[in-house]
Formats: C-alpha cells, structure tokens, sequence
C-alpha cells in the first residue's frame, strides 16, 4: 500500500474525486488513513484500474508510484542499506522482500555482464496485474538509483503486460529502452553497477535491523505455504523448481517438504500447478505473447503439451481463454483466474 499512498494527491491532480473512486471501486475511505494499513493485492489492483479509468489516465500507476525510494520499504529496505555493496543491498531487499510485500517477490539473476532485477506478482486470482507492472517498475527504477547512484541507467526496461496507449510519460521518467508484453516485468543493467559501495551503517544500527530481520523472518515462515508459493515463483523464472531444489534451498529432503505442506492441507504438485496457472493466465490475459512464447516461458516443450496442461487447469485452451478475457474487457467485465485442481 505505501508505494500507492500519493495516489488521493495524484486523483485530485487530475480532477478526480477520491471518494468517487473508492466508490467505484467497492472500497472504504480508511484505506488511505494509516500508511501501514494492509489492502489486498485485488483491492489495490481494482483501485488502479477505476482511477486510470475515471481519470482516462494510463500512466497513474507511474505518477502514483514516482516518488517512492528504498527508504519507503519498510525493514526489507533498511536491510538493502546494510549492504557493502548496491548487488550486496540489491540480494539482501531481495531476501527480505516479503517482510515488506507477500503478495509479490523480487529476483535478482546475473548472465553474462548483465544483471536482470525482476518483479513478479504471486498473489492469486488477479483480474488485471498491468498497472502493477507498471508502478513497480517505477518504484524498482527508484530503488536502483538510490543504491548505484543517480548516474545509474537501465539497459532496457521490460513490462509483462501491453503498452499503455501513451508511452510519453514512460519514456520521460525511465530515459532507456521500453519493452511491453514480455514474460517478465525487469530492469536489465550491467553488471559494474552492482560493484559501487554503500555508505557506512553503524554496527550498532546494523545489529538491531539483523534482530529486527530475524524476528519477523521466523514469524513469516509460520505461514509455509505462502513462504513456498513465494519461492516456487522466482524459481521458475530460474527453470529451478522441481521439488528436490525448492526443499534444498530449505535445508530439508523433498519428504519432509511434501509433510510439512500436507499439513497446511495442500501438497508441493498442488502448488507448483497453482503458480504455473497463475503465470499463464498473467501473461495471456495481461500481455499479447503468443501462445508458444507462454509455453516457452513456462518451461514447456510445446505449445501443445503447454495447451493440454493448461485446458487440465481450467477447463479451456490458451486461446479461448484469451478470448473470454477479450470478451469481457470490451463490455468492462474484469475475468477472473479460475480456480485450478492440482496436476496429476
């Protein structure tokens, strides 16, 4: 909620009534009372996409989201600023992003002399992530700065939704290359960046965050099933996660994983065909990537073995599916992600 909490301002900017908004959008006034106030990821979603409507502005995300920085980000970011390094600070905000964010997750993977700072969105049932790509962005572009100086500048910039009918205001604040309906929503740098130093953080301040860290951390993975849907993501934007890898970067065997899920009342095939699901129905419902560059991005051989996996998801295929969503935003009527039985 804090990256969106410039948003009444943003509304009144543009001679939006905030109450009509929230009206519109099924959602009470108190939301914007308290800066630590927890609002669902559909909620904020469905805020986004009534104020850019009622407002006939596409980038609001992006002018909501502008002026946020690593400091707006709770522990995780007090956490990024203990790092000797911006790639030492980068991995630690990674680390702890879900003490900030359980609803999406961060990854950081290096090839080559590029680095690729990805975001990914892991709660279900979204009905449109579009505006999310775009604010998060905005606010990881905030963050890069802040830990490798102002001179830093991305690569590209990728957005796992379609473009936004005005790409001016995207071009003006990102000044890089801007791609739209990719499989990830990143910031692609080079490697030298992750290289600068931080400032110096007292041992003693640096003490209390690292208690601070370990407290919530211990209390976040009373919630497994939500630690593992979390890391199930950045895996498979890695092609790392079969069941042995997940449970390895637990420190525990695949048996005791599949016991521990069991007693959350799901199991790790269960949850992996989840995540797979929700991916798929993101990228179909919220990019134009053809079918076969989805089955790619998932990791499937086929566009073939991708359709019958997806139609044993949800009962139809890739395409008709994307019509349905087609279908229902020509008459304004968000679809949802269906909910989806496990792989056999």
């Amino acid at each position: 909620m804090a990256a969106y909490l410039a948003l009444p301002e943003v509304l009144r900017g543009l001679g939006v009534d905030l109450a009509d908004v929230l009206d519109a959008a099924s959602l009470p006034a108190s939301i914007f009372d308290d800066s630590e106030n927890r609002v669902a990821y559909a909620d904020l979603g469905r805020l986004l996409a009534v104020s850019a409507r009622l407002s006939n502005c596409g980038h609001i995300a992006l002018l909501a989201a502008q002026h946020v920085r690593l400091v707006d980000m709770g522990l995780a970011g007090q956490a990024a600023l203990c790092g000797e390094t911006a790639g030492d600070g980068l991995k630690r905000l990674v680390h702890h992003f879900a003490l900030q964010n359980t609803a999406a997750t961060l990854n950081l993977s290096t090839s080559g002399d590029f680095t690729r700072f990805v975001y990914a969105i892991v709660a279900p049932d979204m009905d449109d992530t579009g505006h999310f790509q775009l604010g998060a962005m905005t606010v990881a572009f905030n963050i890069l700065q802040d830990l490798c100086g102002p001179a830093w500048r991305p690569t590209v910039v990728t957005f796992a939704c379609r473009a936004p009918a005005n790409l001016r205001p995207f071009q003006r604040f990102f000044r890089s290359p801007l791609r739209f309906d990719s499989d990830e929503s990143a910031l692609v740098f080079d490697n030298h960046w992750l290289l600068r130093s931080l400032a110096w953080v007292d041992p003693l301040v640096r003490e209390r965050i690292e208690a601070e860290l370990r407290e919530q951390q211990a209390a976040l993975l009373a919630d497994f099933p939500t630690t593992v849907r979390g890391l199930l993501h950045k895996q498979l934007m890695l092609a790392e996660c079969s069941m042995d890898a997940i449970a390895a970067i637990f420190g525990m065997h695949r048996r005791t994983l599949d016991r521990r899920l069991q007693r959350h009342g799901t199991t790790y095939s269960e949850m992996r065909a989840s995540v797979q699901s929700d991916v798929a129905c993101q990228l179909l419902r919220d990019t134009k990537m053809p079918v076969q560059q989805v089955a790619e991005s998932l990791r499937f051989a086929s566009a073939a073995n991708f359709s019958t996996a997806f139609r044993r998801w949800t009962g139809v295929t890739p395409t008709e599916y994307r019509r349905v969503v087609e279908a229902g935003r020509a008459n304004d009527c968000p679809v949802q992600s269906p909910t989806y039985p496990a792989l056999e």
